[in-house]
């Protein structure tokens, strides 16, 4: 089955540095909590090139978005490369001086679709 996934979660892979991918990572924050839907990848062990690989297994459509955006993906390596604790330093600042995008996603209903992404990319990441 294949999952759309929008503008937003790229923002929000972006904003996060990972979310993921990462999203990794602005918009695409849910109730319980952006860091805890980054987590994941916050913590993840794979390097980037193992997540970007997952991701274009796993969540092809996210993948597309990111590489037709190399700067904005550059950025998310950048990010990625850090150490788990910079990486949680820097999701928490980007939630903090975003307020506004945290609210709006927290009614996205991509929100769940996108911690279903950056979890499954988690999880497969070392296979790549």
């Amino acid at each position: 089955m294949k999952r759309s996934v929008g503008r937003p979660a790229v923002g929000a892979a972006a904003a996060g540095g990972i979310a993921t991918v990462t999203l990794l990572l602005s918009p695409a924050i849910a109730a319980a909590g952006p860091m805890e839907y980054a987590e994941p990848l916050l913590t993840s062990d794979c390097s980037f090139a193992q997540v970007d690989a997952a991701l274009h297994v796993k969540a092809p459509q996210l993948a597309a978005m990111l590489d037709a955006n190399p700067n904005q993906k550059a950025e998310l390596q950048r990010k990625f490369d850090q150490p788990v604790e910079q990486r949680r330093a820097e999701l928490r600042r980007a939630i903090d001086e975003n307020p506004d995008a945290a609210r709006q996603a927290e009614n996205d209903p991509r929100t769940a679709q996108l911690r279903d992404t950056i979890r499954v990319v988690a999880e497969t990441c070392h296979n790549y």
